[in-house]
């Protein structure tokens, strides 16, 4: 009787020390495979930026340099060029003017930047004319270009 009692202690005990393994090799792969998990990875390079930029801010046309890591966000007006060039300083003022988009320009850099793993990310926001042409841009650094300020 004590031999098969120290059998079935034996039996019992080498059951739970081989579950105590296997739960430990199940948890370290789920922690490795969690790791690897490409959905929990920031995105990275241009056509990971360009498509989160399209998902996440869909009113903006992207176009992305990656060699100077700039994001230009363009979004078409409908005032056309020769009229933003002699009126746009009168039009886009208080809340229109330029200078309001410098927080939007910011935090969308630093939200592509953060979800896409790019740091030193710059982001400039381009405003179009209805034929196309530039009439101001604002960056995420503070930068202001207008059209009716520079004659062009």
């Amino acid at each position: 009787m004590k031999k098969s009692l120290i059998a079935a202690v034996l039996i019992i005990l080498f059951s739970v020390i081989l579950l105590i393994v296997a739960v430990f090799l199940l948890v370290g792969a789920a922690q490795q495979n969690a790791a690897e998990d490409p959905t929990q990875a920031p995105a990275q390079g241009p056509e990971s930026i360009i498509a989160y930029v399209k998902e996440n801010w869909p009113g903006y046309e992207p176009l992305y340099d990656p060699e100077a890591n700039v994001l230009t966000l363009s979004r078409e007006t409908a005032m056309d060029y020769e009229a933003a060039c002699a009126y746009g300083g009168s039009v886009y003022e208080g809340d229109l003017a330029p200078e309001t988009f410098r927080q939007n320009a910011a935090s969308i850099a630093f939200d592509v930047a953060t979800n896409c793993n790019e740091p030193s990310l710059s982001v400039k926001l381009c405003y179009l004319s209805s034929d196309g042409k530039p009439i101001f841009t604002v960056s995420s650094g503070g930068e202001i270009w207008t059209c009716w300020e520079t004659g062009e």
